[in-house]
């Protein structure tokens, strides 16, 4: 089989949770690590195995000899690393968000397309085989026609303000952070053109530290959506359906277990068919070998996270903040 030479940009606890995952992808390689810290990055390589480490990601850009970069930097650095590694012809996968707003988004998009490289936002929740299995239960109408999708993903995290997601400069807050994955969700199952959206937020320091949302179809379908990032919350999903439903447990954006319940004669639901599939490591491991499978195979784009789509999930997050009147830096460049 092919090595593929990987290369990863940042050395923060997301790029090690990547570069545990890579170690369970077969023929990947981890070859280079950079930050713009030389000792970091060689703390980094020395950790997780990368046969080098670059103190600056504009030197691992002269690297010819790698293959593909996975940018797991904090979101205000996401446009310049991404478009610094597609501008030098590197198939890129960047952390979610792809970018501070959809501005940004459009503009990496563009970049990948003009230099004809596989480009994609990093939404590791739709990679995963247990993801896959309540998708595929919804889209081939086990649970009849699908009319609501209730999910939420909040964690307390309010003890270490001095963390970048209670920043406002660093483009903090719970919807950047962790309500697009809801917003995703809501996405994969109806679609990226709702008739109305309606939301609430707690604005504090100039983050939205918790907030929901409600995303109304055509046929009478809703998706509600609520994260935080100062508050602990169920962390769960449903999807109901005219004949039955699914649900995804607490770490849903993880998942290694999916459950499918039906409708019985009595009108109840009754659990009939659990997917459970454990996973060795982080999980993105999935992620990571879906993206080297289409790379080596020419792809520009993977399927299950469309450019078109990270841009419309971007605008839709635009609209949100619009309406809380939450404004970020990036937004006037």
């Amino acid at each position: 089989m092919t090595e593929v030479k990987w290369g990863i940009v940042g050395t923060g606890s997301i790029s090690g949770q990547f570069a545990e995952g890579l170690r369970h992808v077969k023929g990947a390689q981890l070859a280079a690590v950079a930050s713009r810290s030389p000792e970091s990055a060689r703390a980094f390589a020395q950790k997780y195995g990368a046969l080098k480490s670059y103190g600056s990601y504009e030197e691992m850009a002269r690297d010819s000899g790698l293959d593909i970069v996975y940018i797991g930097t904090p979101h205000t650095q996401h446009f310049g690393n991404a478009m610094l590694f597609l501008e030098a012809g590197f198939a890129v996968l960047c952390e979610k968000p792809l970018g501070v707003n959809a501005a940004q988004s459009e503009k990496m998009a563009d970049k990948a397309r003009e230099k004809n490289v596989f480009f994609m936002e990093g939404m590791w929740t739709r990679f995963f085989p247990a993801f896959k299995k309540a998708m595929e239960w919804v889209r081939s109408g086990r649970i009849g026609e699908p009319k609501m999708v209730s999910a939420s993903f909040g964690y307390d995290g309010s003890l270490n303000r001095m963390k970048w997601r209670f920043r406002h400069d660093m483009a903090g807050g719970s919807l950047l952070d962790v309500g697009i994955y809801p917003l995703a969700l809501a996405f994969a199952v109806f679609g990226t053109e709702p008739l109305n959206v309606t939301s609430a937020a707690c604005l504090q320091d100039g983050i939205d530290e918790y907030n929901t949302f409600t995303l109304e179809y055509a046929d009478g379908r809703i998706a509600v959506g609520a994260d935080a990032i100062g508050l602990n919350m169920n962390n769960t999903v449903f999807i109901g359906g005219t004949k039955g439903s699914v649900r995804l447990g607490e770490g849903w954006w993880h998942p290694g277990r999916a459950e499918l319940a039906l409708n019985g004669d009595t009108g109840k639901p009754q659990t009939c068919e659990v997917f459970d599939e454990p996973y060795p490591a982080t999980g993105f491991q999935y992620e990571a070998a879906a993206v080297q499978g289409y790379v080596l195979e020419g792809r520009k784009e993977a399927p299950e996270m469309p450019l078109d789509e990270t841009v419309k999930i971007a605008a839709m997050m635009d609209r949100l903040r619009g309406q809380w009147g939450l404004v970020y830096k990036e937004d006037g460049e």
